[in-house]
């Protein structure tokens, strides 16, 4: 398995879970602070679907220099709802970014599925998320060699880590995550 390195753009800090249990990913990409108008976008876009909303978010995101070193991915794979949040939401966010993402930089998408349809992930504590994240996603074996998972929101990065475990699992060798935005690190707030 290769060597995995999570690179932070310069001057911003490891946590201290960060330094003991580095994440399975190769490359993050979290251009926004999730705070403020953003804040408000992001909002928008999962609770009302409002497409004007996640159409900025994407622009923002792929103005803020998305793509790295290691030039696109193979596919994109979206953070996935459970079906039945999906149908009460009237959409699954994780897959359209994926998809609106896809669309514009030429690349495949393949879908992932939420076994269990848990609390609100922002309803849970740290340790809380990463528990109830154990085992949540399949994913079809046979994926290609770099993909890149797609979520509007990183906080904590164990619903990220989950997906990129059983991605792992499905074939992927290289996995990196790409949100909208991250929550801002307490010394920002």
């Amino acid at each position: 398995m290769p060597e995995h390195r999570w690179r932070r753009p310069a001057g911003e800090r490891l946590c201290g879970r960060c330094l003991v249990e580095p994440f399975s990913f190769h490359e993050v990409r979290t251009p926004l602070i999730y705070r403020d108008e953003i804040r408000r976008l992001v909002q928008r876009f999962k609770a009302e679907a409002h497409l004007p909303s996640a159409q900025l978010l994407v622009a923002l995101f792929l103005e803020a220099s998305l793509v790295g070193e290691n030039g696109v991915p193979d596919a994109l794979i979206g953070v996935p709802r459970h079906p039945a949040r999906a149908r009460r939401f009237g959409f699954d966010q994780g897959q359209w970014l994926a998809c609106e993402l896809g669309r514009r930089l030429g690349v495949p998408v393949r879908r992932a599925w939420r076994r269990r349809d848990d609390r609100p992930q922002h309803e849970l504590g740290s340790r809380a998320r990463r528990r109830i994240a154990s085992g949540m996603f399949g994913i079809a074996s046979g994926l290609p060699r770099h993909v890149a998972l797609v979520d509007d929101v990183m906080t904590t990065g164990a619903t990220l880590e989950r997906l990129a475990q059983a991605c792992r699992r499905a074939g992927a060798r290289r996995v990196d995550a790409w949100a909208l935005a991250r929550t801002p690190p307490p010394w920002l707030c």
